[in-house]
């Protein structure tokens, strides 16, 4: 095969019973895609991807706008195939670190549950059950980047399908999706519990020689605990895994904002150190009142490009008459705003400053000198770096930048009105 449709193939990436993969090249945008091509010839009825079914799904996974979701790009059914075209992430699936001898670290496992929390979330948010939760439909974009793929299993909220089909790997679906019951978040919170304890531990939860011995399991023993695999894992893991396999929805967590935060608390009492997470970044930002406004996507950029560090109290962070372009955002803690000795503004968590720089989009003279009163978590954007924003997240910030103007000079004209 050379060519799908108007995409150029390179070389096949991966193989599935229905569906093969391949890496291809967009000439019109000129970059790397995956393909995705399901075959319907020689495939029985019930085999077959149905139609309708397949158009509805690929159109509102294209929908999926998410940091941690694989963008759609194309959709197309022809005579003897159908295909989907996506977003390329080149570093694989989780696939290859769940043996033994490749685990990675638990940090970094709870930092990757944490992203598919917030990507599953999303999805659901918008009408979508994934239903296919696995290691395989996870892709690696660079380190704990990851990207959640695959949404042709999804069930769609008010979309022609139906949650009774059987869709999914075994070893990850969910007790409910056996007995029939209707399909919620907390059914991918399951296929996720899955995929983390074999991600910490090497095995999966349950094993069995045939396939109705396996969904017997499933559906009426309890896993063994991962710390009895691998010793060294916290008891909080422990916990929140075995909650994530419970057999009955309520009894696990009841939203993903929950779960995540649970992951969180556990990431911060680990091997964190000094070290900032992409989680701890986030979830410092999701409260800022300067950032209310942005989407989980938009925060995530704006997460990224920042410079983070962690700076003890009486640290000066801005010095008066000094020249710079840096906008800052104080993520925890408090610090003074003084001039020529003067006090006058105290900062709190989810306050900027040095914002008149980035207003006149060039280096200025700084005209307050800023310096942190507690132990304080402290994120930089640099001239450079804000640049390279998307157009939508730069108008977020700078509405929002407004909005903190605004409110600073009301602030100061009430301060310059005598009392009467």
């Amino acid at each position: 095969m050379e060519r799908v449709g108007k995409y150029q193939i390179k070389r096949e990436l991966g193989k599935g019973t229905r569906s093969t993969v391949y890496l291809a090249y967009d000439e019109f945008y000129g970059s790397d895609v995956a393909v995705k091509v399901y075959d319907d010839e020689g495939q029985s009825p019930a085999a077959r991807v149905p139609r309708a079914q397949f158009l509805s799904e690929a159109a509102l996974a294209g929908k999926l706008s998410h940091p941690h979701i694989v963008t759609i790009l194309d959709a197309v059914v022809e005579e003897r195939f159908s295909y989907v075209a996506m977003e390329y992430v080149h570093g694989g699936n989780l696939y290859r670190f769940t043996s033994p001898e490749r685990l990675l670290p638990v940090a970094d496992v709870v930092e990757i549950a944490f992203k598919c929390c917030g990507a599953l979330d999303y999805a659901y948010r918008q009408g979508v059950v994934h239903r296919d939760i696995k290691p395989a439909n996870i892709l690696v974009a660079r380190g704990t980047d990851v990207k959640v793929a695959d949404f042709g299993a999804a069930f769609v909220r008010d979309a022609e399908t139906t949650q009774k089909l059987r869709i999914g790997s075994p070893s990850y679906v969910a007790p409910e999706q056996i007995r029939d019951d209707p399909l919620t978040h907390q059914s991918d919170m399951y296929s996720l519990g899955v995929v983390l304890y074999e991600l910490l531990v090497g095995r999966r939860p349950f094993y069995a020689g045939n396939m109705e011995d396996l969904l017997a399991m499933v559906l009426g023993e309890d896993p063994v605990r991962p710390s009895v695999w691998r010793p060294e894992l916290p008891e909080e893991l422990d916990v929140v895994v075995q909650r994530m396999l419970c057999k009955y929805p309520q009894e696990r967590y009841p939203d993903w904002a929950e779960l995540a935060l649970e992951l969180a608390r556990i990431g911060h009492l680990s091997v964190y150190d000094q070290a900032i997470r992409d989680s701890e970044k986030f979830l410092a930002l999701r409260p800022a009142a300067l950032l209310t406004q942005f989407s989980d996507a938009d925060l995530w950029e704006l997460t990224r490009i920042g410079q983070w560090r962690r700076v003890p109290s009486q640290t000066v962070l801005l010095n008066e008459g000094k020249s710079g372009d840096s906008l800052f955002i104080l993520a925890r803690g408090e610090a003074k705003v003084t001039a020529r000795g003067r006090l006058l503004n105290v900062l709190r968590a989810g306050e900027c400053f040095g914002e008149m720089a980035y207003a006149r989009d060039q280096a200025a003279s700084r005209q307050a000198t800023v310096e942190t009163s507690t132990d304080a978590l402290v994120v930089e954007l640099t001239r450079s770096a804000l640049d390279g924003l998307s157009i939508g997240c730069q108008l977020q910030l700078n509405r929002a930048l407004l909005r903190a103007l605004a409110d600073r000079l009301e602030l100061a004209n009430v301060r310059l009105i005598p009392s009467t």
